[in-house]
């Protein structure tokens, strides 16, 4: 296949997802990174316990906000694993899953280059601002993060699914979104000190980078287990057709 066709052909595949749901995705997606990431450096407390409320409640805030406004124009993922389940539901096609994991890990990454450089500007340097607790030490712990993440991101698509089968609304939808990542946050942060979302957790660790490659893999792949068995178990259960 020559180049032009090549680009061509993907030009018309992401055509066919509105540059709406792109950008609204991208949006809620750096949001999401950008507060969460400037909550864990931009040490606000004393006791760290309260500052992993904040950045919960950031979460919570920031996912209930993106969600109300944005929930019929793309469907408020803000997460690649979220989008991952919803294709394995049969719930979206391969054009937006391709699209959103894309606009997700863009959005993450370039939330990173802003906190770093917005506190490099500070502080003059990265080192001491940006230093994170390797919790995944032993075997016990690798394996205690991935079932953590992956229960956790089960139970929050498997209700984000539900929710939108029942065709709640947005404001309902919202509200219960909201308080379910923040407690989901609250729990994942206290074991793995990352919150659930493969888009920002590839970030952090391209920021920090004090990960062997196996801790790095479970802490980024371990949310889309969980995602595709709730899709599964969706698909199997009620079975919708492609919106």
């Amino acid at each position: 296949m020559s180049l032009p066709a090549f680009a061509s052909g993907h030009t018309k595949m992401f055509s066919k997802v509105q540059l709406g749901s792109i950008l609204a995705e991208f949006i809620g997606t750096f949001l999401l990174a950008f507060f969460a990431i400037t909550g864990t450096v931009a040490l606000l407390f004393q006791d760290n316990f309260f500052n992993q409320i904040l950045v919960c409640l950031y979460l919570g805030t920031i996912t209930f906000l993106a969600t109300f406004f944005s929930y019929q124009i793309s469907g408020s993922h803000y997460n690649p694993a979220i989008s991952v389940g919803f294709f394995i539901a049969n719930r979206i096609g391969i054009n937006r899953l391709i699209a959103y994991v894309c606009t997700h890990l863009i959005g993450g990454v370039l939330a990173v280059a802003l906190v770093s450089y917005l506190f490099s500007q500070k502080t003059g340097t990265l080192s001491g601002m940006f230093t994170k607790p390797v919790t995944l030490i032993h075997k016990e712990g690798l394996m205690l993060s991935t079932i953590c993440q992956s229960v956790l991101m089960f139970i929050v698509l498997l209700l984000f699914l539900g929710l939108t089968y029942l065709k709640k609304s947005k404001l309902y939808v919202a509200s219960i979104m909201a308080v379910t990542v923040f407690m989901a946050n609250f729990v994942n942060l206290s074991i793995t000190n990352y919150p659930l979302n493969p888009a920002i957790t590839a970030a952090e660790l391209l920021l920090y980078g004090n990960h062997q490659a196996i801790e790095a893999l479970s802490l980024w792949l371990s949310p889309f287990a969980g995602a595709g068995l709730a899709g599964i178990i969706y698909y199997i259960t009620f079975i919708r057709p492609i919106n």
